[in-house]
């Protein structure tokens, strides 16, 4: 599997539970629109004084999907939400090595 996987962290200002909803009931839905998408996970830190909020997890089936999406119409619109909410924000694409299954 290839994902795209998202490191954020909200902006000052923002409180941890108005952020963690923000993510789940308005980002959420628009990277569920993406194409060739496969798998969507948003794993949320436990605390707010970690160093990020959460990461989320976007699976595809190969890298050209992967790579794609944003230069799609749905991921320019994602990313876009994100990185206007996020303070902090890392984007990595990855291919995944299942060590333990």
């Amino acid at each position: 599997m290839f994902k795209i996987l998202g490191i954020i962290k909200r902006p000052e200002g923002m409180e941890f539970e108005a952020f963690k909803t923000w993510w789940l009931t308005v980002h959420a839905p628009k990277v569920q629109r993406w194409p060739g998408l496969v798998k969507y996970h948003i794993n949320l830190c436990t605390t707010p004084d970690q160093p990020f909020d959460g990461v989320a997890e976007v699976w595809f089936e190969n890298r050209e999907a992967m790579e794609r999406v944003f230069s799609t119409p749905e991921g320019q619109y994602a990313r876009e939400g994100a990185t206007g909410t996020a303070s902090s924000i890392a984007i990595l694409f990855t291919e995944e090595h299942v060590i333990v299954p």
